[in-house]
This record gives structure tokens, sequence and C-alpha cells, in this order.
């Protein structure tokens, strides 16, 4: 205990001052006194023998440190704890400067910030480790996809599946029809190529789906909370809300117009892409975990909002987008334009399109309907496929499969737009009329946007127009809803019904919305990232929290992290990308059988076997990290934008690897900033010494001598390197916990485990007592324990 003065100023005769005049304040440093100094411009008043670091700690004043531990001396091995004290030219670092009279100190300018960012920079040329995956925050869904990989490679297909369904309820599905947006940001591409993320967790989903026993779920379901919901809706995102709420306990009734499940992905995707067997198979999850299916129930024409209100607590619209847009061209009207989602609609049915055969086709559109409709037109037999795009083919959507489209037959003209449909005197197709279009200014997406050019019109013939431009959700059920709901209800501008961006809430009580109905046609895969946000909303909200609470929003709106630009692998083995195999062109364009091929067991775990692993079991808690993106540092807060590096000081990095012979400690070398907090732990406060500094200079590295594991050192596995540790370099091992029992019998109560445990899972209490704990009569009559019958060893 420290003590201060009073005030008082009482002295002894020698001028001394005396115990009485002083009284207790933590923290102090024992037999010391006040002292005024002056920090960011404040007088406070700190204690003699504190470093300026301490006082301003105790004051509650910012300094950032990576090395300092309070339970050592300073060391000063990070130098980002620098200060200004007036009268210095240099900055001193404060955890090893002592607190003077009359001291004016900065702890924040221009030039700290700058010598601090400079020191960051250091660290990072030759910290050769991600903080988190880009990958993961690119799709929609926030798959854990370095952990799912992790299993892959191990064959652990199973629990590979259950980690996808923490987010993702159906990655066999998704592993056949997503875009795979999290490919265009594998840091993977800094070594080679980017991970096929959706071919790899396709191959392990598809695994499970085989084997006759109940699937795999993210957690155990919860015990059922008597509440019911009505989800309006069997496609993507209504089937993925009501899988997630079927696990939080609530119960689904979910409705769908047609008389099967799946939306889009029965009546929108043809099967060469997602066979209806493996789609049902998946998309039976959702009834195995309770929810009801109730087909053949059309909003607005078998049923009304008003109609089931009373009857549930909460009720989600999740319909899908089934009305096309209109290009808007004179001629839209003549006989041979044909709607392309009727077109897919009979074609996913089985149904023969008979205008197609030996027809000559025009698909005006770049999305993925277009080019469904494309290839299903040349599988339906006719004799001219032609697809026309206003843009180039690297904006086009479905860029990938233009390929194929290519491969079997049809042709792909770019950067041209409709003007009018030609016709004959019995207002019969016979062609299109196209004008060239020229690329400008990047639009809010950063595509260039199409511009005409008068005088490039040309002719494509045809006999039929599939006008696949778009497609927005058919909302015209509200005006046949009573004025009190059909008044909380609102449509936006683009045609979707509104309602709140973070958790889908609209303005009629208890009803959500969200996917196409809200946004737009957009993709499967986002369809199902908003049906799996809007089951927590509904979810919080059954459970009585408040919507408008921002940490609820928050955890509801998932908002994407801060990204660090770090040194690429520039050492990883350059290994091919595992390419799935496929039917050729010839044979796959004549039926509708699924034609790729999927990964062999080999392939899987090879592909997997590739991930750079670029996460960090210390996120959260890492000091590194939260000092980067206090200081600006090596950050790339555009997710859309590569993982270029722009350290000043690159240059070559060690690439060191990882030690996980020990039990119970993770060692990764790549993650040490040389900050020697394990070695004066493990030295000063353990006594083990297990650690020390190796090399110098650029090379030097805290390690344990000659690299060799802990567990040839004298290590006591007591965890106290990795939890001084500010960054990941040394973690806990994740292991299978297990319950350890205390023989009271043949304990002496020394107290050296509750000293050593860094988690205070031991400490002293009622019942026990440690040797060092002062109390004026025994608690436990240790003599009558010395003489109990025991074994010894």
């Amino acid at each position: 205990m420290a003590f201060v003065t009073d005030g008082n100023g009482h002295r002894d005769g020698d001028g001394r001052l005396r115990p009485e005049d002083y009284t207790p304040l933590w923290p102090m440093v024992p037999g010391t006194r006040k002292l005024t100094v002056t920090i960011n411009g404040q007088q406070v008043q700190a204690e003699e023998g504190q470093t300026i670091l301490q006082a301003c700690r105790v004051l509650g004043i910012e300094v950032p440190t990576l090395c300092y531990e309070p339970k050592l001396a300073a060391y000063g091995a990070c130098r980002i704890c620098v200060v200004e004290v007036d009268g210095r030219e240099d900055t001193p670092i404060s955890c090893g400067t002592q607190i003077e009279e009359g001291m004016v100190i900065t702890t924040h300018s221009d030039r700290l910030v700058e010598n601090r960012r400079m020191v960051l920079e250091l660290i990072f040329s030759d910290h050769d480790a991600y903080c988190l995956p880009p990958c993961q925050f690119k799709c929609p869904t926030r798959v854990d996809i370095p952990g799912y990989l992790k299993q892959n490679s191990l064959s652990n297909w199973e629990e590979a599946t259950r980690i996808l369904k923490r987010s993702l309820p159906f990655p066999a599905i998704l592993g056949r029809v997503c875009p795979a947006p999290c490919e265009t940001h594998c840091r993977r591409e800094e070594v080679d190529t980017a991970i096929a993320i959706r071919d790899s967790h396709r191959y392990c989903a598809d695994r499970v789906l085989e084997v006759d026993a109940p699937a795999p779920i993210p957690w155990p379901k919860d015990p059922d909370t008597g509440r019911n919901v009505a989800v309006i809706g069997a496609g993507p995102g209504g089937l993925a809300a009501a899988y997630y709420l079927q696990l939080r306990g609530h119960h689904c009734d979910v409705f769908e117009a047609e008389p099967e499940q799946g939306g889009m992905l029965r009546y929108g995707i043809p099967e060469y892409r997602l066979p209806n067997g493996w789609m049902d198979r998946e998309l039976n999850h959702v009834w195995e975990l309770g929810a009801t299916f109730k087909p053949n129930m059309r909003l607005g024409r078998d049923f009304h909002i008003a109609d089931i209100l009373p009857d549930y607590d909460a009720i989600y619209v999740s319909i899908g987008c089934y009305k096309s847009n209109e290009l808007g061209i004179p001629g839209e009207d003549a006989d041979g334009v044909v709607n392309a989602l009727e077109n897919l609609y009979n074609s996913t049915r089985g149904l023969p399109v008979p205008a197609l055969k030996d027809a000559r086709v025009v698909i005006i559109g770049g999305g993925f309907t277009a080019i469904d409709c494309t290839r299903t037109s040349v599988r339906q037999g006719s004799a001219e496929v032609t697809i026309v795009y206003r843009r180039d083919l690297k904006d086009m959507p479905s860029q990938d499969e233009a390929h194929e489209a290519i491969e079997e037959g049809a042709r792909v003209i770019f950067q041209a737009a409709p003007t009018r449909i030609m016709t004959n005197d019995h207002n019969k197709v016979t062609g299109v009329e196209f004008q060239r279009m020229k690329l400008g200014t990047p639009d809010e997406k950063g595509r260039r946007r199409p511009e005409p050019m008068p005088g490039t019109e040309f002719v494509v013939e045809c006999d039929i127009v599939l006008a696949a431009i778009g497609q927005g959700p058919d909302l015209a059920w509200i005006e046949s809803e009573p004025e009190e709901v059909r008044s909380k209800l609102e449509v936006s501008k683009r045609g979707g019904l509104v309602a709140e961006e973070d958790i889908f809430r609209t303005d009629l009580p208890k009803v959500f919305a969200s996917g196409d109905v809200r946004t737009g046609s957009t993709t499967v895969v986002e369809a199902i990232g908003e049906g799996r946000r809007t089951s927590y909303a509904i979810d919080y909200w059954l459970r009585g929290h408040d919507l408008d609470d921002p940490q609820v929003r928050r955890i509801v709106s998932e908002p994407q992290p801060s990204f660090l630009t770090i040194v690429p692998f520039t050492d990883d083995v350059k290994e091919p990308q595992a390419i799935m195999g496929k039917l050729g062109a010839e044979a796959r364009k004549k039926n509708f059988e699924e034609y790729e091929f999927g990964y062999t067991g080999e392939q899987a775990m090879a592909e997997a076997s590739r991930c750079l692993q670029c996460t960090c079991e210390a996120i959260g808690h890492c000091d590194l990290r939260e000092a980067a993106i206090e200081y600006e540092t090596t950050l790339n807060m555009a997710i859309d934008e590569r993982s270029i590096q722009d350290n000043p000081y690159v240059g070559v990095n060690h690439g060191y690897g990882r030690d996980e012979t020990h039990s119970f400690i993770l060692r990764d070398y790549s993650r040490c900033i040389d900050c020697g907090r394990c070695a004066q732990v493990c030295k000063d406060i353990v006594g083990a010494g297990c650690y020390d500094f190796i090399g110098k200079g650029f090379d030097s590295l805290v390690t344990t001598a000659d690299f060799v594991s802990l567990n040839e050192t004298p290590c006591v596995s007591c965890g106290r390197c990795a939890e001084t540790c500010p960054v990941g370099a040394l973690m806990p091992r994740p292991r299978i916990l297990e319950t350890y029992q205390l023989d009271v019998s043949r304990c002496i109560f020394c107290g050296i485990c509750a000293d050593a445990c860094p988690y205070d899972a031991l400490r002293c209490g009622p019942e026990f007592e440690f040797s060092d704990y002062q109390r004026d009569l025994p608690m436990l009559d240790i003599l009558e324990m010395s003489d109990r019958e025991r074994p010894t060893r």
C-alpha cells in the first residue's frame, strides 16, 4: 500500500514527512509522495517513483503500449509508448521514464502519431499473419471459411458441414448456384490462385446428404418457446429464416404459393445447375426440425396478412421476384416476345417449350436469368441462340457461365442495347434492332455506365425474344388487404416492400420483410444471408429485447470490420487449384442432367489444404490490431480492394512456422513482435526461463533455445506466457475440456497452483485457504488429515 500526503504539511524536527501525514491512495509506490505534473495541458497529481506510463494509467490517460507488463520492470521493447517532455528534444518511452516534479508531458501529438505509426509499420513489415479472412466478410452469409476448410483438410466432412450450417443452412445447394463472391477476395491469390471455396463446401455437404442419418445441426435445438411464426415464401430466404427460428425453439408455418418447396431454387434455376433431388434432400432439413409446410397458399389469393395476424406472434414476408421488368421499347407486345421467367418456370417443371424448337432466339440481358434462358434454349433445340448484353464481359454477373454457353454453341454480343422489336405485318417478331454502347463513368457499384452511340444500329434476326433485364416482387396483394394493414405496408420507389435496413421490421406490428421482396432481385446467397439475419431480429424481438437498442442492431446487422493490409505469404509453395470434372459441351447440351461431377475426396482435401488460414485466435483482444486501427497503420478499409502491400518498410519477411507440439500452448512465430513479455514473465515470475531472444537485429526472435519444442524445456504449462502475449503468437491450445478434481486429503494448501493459474480459476475461499493466508485459528485440522490412510507416490 502506498501513501500520499494529506496536505497538512506536518514534518518531523529534521524536516522529514511523518507516516501519519499520509493517507492511503491506490495504486502507489510505497514510501513516496505527491508530485505535481502537467499532462496534456492539465495539472495533475502523481506519485514519486512512478513512471510516466504508470501515472497515466492511474489517471485514466491512454498511452499505447505493447511490451508493458505491470508485474515486471519496464523493458521498452515496443517503443510505441513514447511521449513528449518539455525540455527534451527526444521522445522518451513512458514506461521507462520516471515522473519528476513540474514535468510537462504530452501523450498525443502529430509527432508522436507519426513515430508510433512508423514503429507499427516496422512491426507489420515482418508480421506474416492475418487478423481476419476477407473472404468470410465478403460472403453475405458470413460463413467461417477457414474453419470448415480446416475440417475438410482432415476429411471431417460432418464437422465441416456443421460449421457451415452455423450461418449457411444449405451448403450443398449454394455449392452449385452461388456466384462465389468470397473467392474474388481470397488472399491465396497473392500466392497463386484463389481457393475453390464454393466447390469445397459442395463436396462436404454432399457427403453428409449421402448418409442415411439425421443432418448435423450447428448447435443443440433450444426448448420450445411456445411462439409461432408465419413465414410467407418457401424460397431460400424464407426457409433459411425458418431453419434458424426452429433451432431457437420457435415453431414456423411456411406458406408457399406453389405446390412444392424451393421458390426460385426450383422454378428459376435449371436442373443442369441444381438437381431437384439434391435440393429437396437439403431443404427437408427445415421440416426435420419441426417446421410445417403449407403449399398452394398464395398471398392475396388464398389468404391475407390480416387473416393470420392474430394467430401468429410474428410474420416474415419473404416472397421472391416473379414480375419481369419491361424493355420499354417499341414492339414489345409483338407475338414472339416471351417472358424469361415464364420460360424458365415451364422448363424447370419439365414442360417442353415448342416455340423454342428450331427457332432463332435472342436473349436480352446479362444476369443469371439471361444466361439460364440462353443455355436452356440450347437444350430445348433452338436453331440459333444469341445473348446480347449492354456492358462488357467483366461486368456480366454470369460471366463464368457465359464461357460455357459459348462452348455449347450460343453467340454473345457485348456493349449493345435494344432499341425496338422488328415485326412483320402480322405483328410477329422478325428481329431486334440494337444500338452499340460505349462504357462511360463508373456507377455506384464501380461498373462503367453504358452510353448510346448514335448511328451504330444493327439488327439481329430472330423468331423469339426472351427479355431478361431484371425482375421485381409482385406486391399487388397489398391492395387486397384491409385499410388498417394496407396503410402500414409501404412500397419503395424501386418497387420493394419497405422494411428497416438492419432489423427488417415493417411499420405493421409483428411483420418483418427481407430478401428479394425488400431489395429486388438478388442472388440466392444474398437472400439466405438476409433470411438468417431476419431470424435473429425476430428471435430477439420474440424474447422481449428492444430492437432499437444499438447493441441489438449491431449484432443483427453484422457490420464489416476493419481489414489490415499485411505482408503477403511470399514463401508459400505454389499449388494449382483443384478443378472439378464436367461433361463436354456436346454431351451436356443435349439434356438437363447435372454436368459438373464435383470433387473427389482427395481433391477436396488437397484444395482445403491450400487455405492460408488467414485468421487469428487472438482476434478481439489483440493489442497490435487495436493500435493499428487507431493509428491507421497498413489499413485497408475497402474490402473490395485487393490486399496490395503499401507498407513503406516492406522487405524479405521470415515466414516463421507454427509449433503445435505442446499439449496446452500454441506458438506462432510469424505473429511474434519481439516484445519480450513472455520471456520476462516466464523467467522472473514463473521461474522456468523457457524463452529468450535468439538472433540479432532484424533476425531476432523471442523463442526457445535452438527453437526446440516447449516439451523439451522446463515449461510447467501454467499458461502465463499466453496470458501476457499482446498478440496471437502464444495462445492456449483448443482442446476437449476436462474437469479436474482436487484431492483435499493430499493438498497441503501451498497456493502454488492458484498463484500460477493465469485465469484465477483457483483462489482462497471460505472453505479452502492457502498456507500464506493469515488467520488466528486453523479452519482445518492438518494433523488429523495427515493421519488418514492414503496412497503415497
